[in-house]
């Protein structure tokens, strides 16, 4: 199998506007929540700004070591989270052929605490295929273990944990209580088609609220991580002078079940586990200043 590059169209879209110019998205964003603040913090959007546009500038230029530079400094200031910014940071490692960073950055641009734009989510999920093919190729050379493929159940779970579906499920079962309490003031027909809607609603509260609360528990009990080195050596213990179980393909996302000082004992999709270096992970649900400085390493 012989990995597809990067298409022009989708290099452009990220160095086109109104993705990356200038004063773009992100510092639009951070400018809607400053203009009361004091100077320090809007000094620090500048340097924001400046930092993002000099990313743009050195993408367009073909310079993406030097463009990755800058987003990971834009990203380590960034208050909050930006898609866009996580975007083209992934796009850049994706250039630079570091598919286990390129894959931690794009996946961060897709979460919902990251608001992507359609345009972004598409983006994102087409690069994100296009690595996978390397990662696939990479792996059967080396012989390194890789996972699988997101199945139907993941796609649910991940697409449960946004904030969404707990405000749905909150939502229920308010308009329940107050289709439960107009009930009796109603008789009849009336009264049977409102009971029947408070039923209706009572299911969706419980089972989207139950739903919701389990996929919240799971990320919580074994956050999701990305595998960040190009190949992983999975130990059968902690310590690095124990025995080796596997190679794991970088980008691989796994599951952190244990932890001990320094390293991470991971689940991968098939039943595997093993220890490996804390710092070989990158955990998606972290603060994005420390997982920066942890992919950007």
């Amino acid at each position: 199998m012989t990995p597809r590059r990067m298409t022009p169209a989708m290099t452009s879209r990220m160095t086109s506007t109104p993705l990356l110019q200038g004063c773009g998205a992100v510092v639009t964003a951070l400018l809607c929540g400053l203009v009361c603040l004091a100077s320090p913090t809007i000094a620090v959007a500048d340097v924001v700004d400046d930092a993002f546009a000099a990313g743009n500038e050195a993408a367009r230029n073909g310079d993406w070591e030097s463009a990755s530079e800058h987003y990971r400094e834009a990203e380590g200031l960034l208050p909050g989270r930006s898609a866009e910014l996580s975007f083209n940071l992934g796009t850049a490692y994706a250039q630079l052929g570091e598919l286990g960073p390129a894959v931690y950055h794009l996946r961060r641009a897709l979460q919902s605490e990251a608001a992507p734009s359609a345009e972004i989510d598409a983006a994102a999920r087409r690069n994100l295929g296009i690595v996978r093919q390397r990662m696939e190729v990479a792996a059967t050379t080396s012989g390194a273990q890789i996972d699988r493929p997101e199945g139907w159940w993941e796609l649910i779970l991940g697409t449960l944990r946004a904030p969404l579906f707990a405000w749905l499920a909150l939502g229920a079962g308010w308009l329940g209580l107050i289709a439960h309490l107009l009930r009796r003031r109603l008789s009849g027909v009336a009264a049977v088609g409102v009971r029947s809607l408070v039923g209706v609603l009572v299911v969706v509260f419980v089972v989207v609220g139950t739903l919701h609360g389990l996929s919240l528990r799971a990320e919580q009990s074994s956050p999701m991580a990305i595998i960040l080195p190009a190949s992983a050596e999975v130990r059968e213990a902690p310590g690095a002078h124990r025995k080796e179980a596997f190679s794991l393909q970088g980008g691989s996302r796994v599951r952190i079940v244990d932890r001990a000082p320094g390293w991470s004992r991971i689940r991968l999709a098939g039943g595997l586990y093993g220890w490996l270096p804390a710092e070989d992970l990158g955990e998606l649900r972290r603060p994005g200043r420390t997982a920066a400085r942890a992919a950007g390493g």
